[in-house]
């Protein structure tokens, strides 16, 4: 594998109708993607058709699969739920391992998911805050992905863990403890990194391809 695409997924509804979501909210904590959200993930699929991209693999979150799935049905491809990508489990944020949609209902919802696919990692809850537990589970799977796939892959993750991705694969990132100023973390931001020379270099990290980019 030389080439991995990283992508934080769409704008969330909870975001940009709070009021609604709260009140009306199943699993007030499984987010889908808002209008604009939805646009995002359209507009990246088309920004990343070229790209070669073979496998998709998404966190288990609803607004993650449903990004992944919006853009595997552009690309003709399948979408592979990975726990190992999934929201950091801080306790600031849950109160427990988040109630989330089962495997079995995205099924039936995405059309695009990979039935045959049974995820590398399973996270504990809870996760420190000092993100070194989102770091090595995010590099336990891409050791999983670099013994299976050497093809490219596309991974659509949050803003912790497609962070922590980032720096398992950017030598120059494992430093960092918090992104630099070029690495975008909005909404839908891409992020494509280049092995070269058995290092992996960050080539690409925008928001250049959307036409809605998020003020947080």
């Amino acid at each position: 594998m030389d080439k991995i695409l990283l992508l934080r997924h769409g704008m969330r509804l909870d975001l940009e109708d709070e009021a609604y979501w709260k009140h009306y909210a199943r699993r007030p904590h499984d987010t889908p993607l808002s209008g604009n959200g939805i646009k995002q993930a359209q507009e990246t699929a088309k920004f990343i058709k070229d790209e070669g991209v073979k496998f998709i693999f998404a966190s288990p979150f609803f607004r993650t699969l449903q990004t992944a799935n919006i853009i595997a049905e552009y690309l003709g491809l399948k979408v592979n739920i990975e726990y190992g990508f999934m929201e950091q489990l801080s306790e600031q944020w849950f109160t427990e391992f988040p109630n989330i949609v089962t495997r079995e209902e995205a099924i039936e919802i995405f059309p695009s998911i990979n039935q045959e696919y049974q995820s590398a990692v399973m996270p504990n809850f809870p996760e420190n805050e000092s993100d070194i537990q989102v770091f090595e589970r995010t590099g336990r799977t891409l050791e999983h992905l670099f013994q299976q796939y050497c093809d490219p892959v596309l991974i659509v993750g949050h803003g912790a863990s497609i962070w922590e991705t980032t720096r398992n694969l950017w030598d120059t990132g494992k430093a960092m403890k918090y992104p630099p100023e070029q690495y975008s973390l909005k909404m839908c931001s891409l992020h494509k990194l280049i092995k070269v020379d058995r290092k992996w270099d960050l080539v690409l990290s925008t928001t250049n391809h959307l036409s809605y980019v998020d003020t947080w």
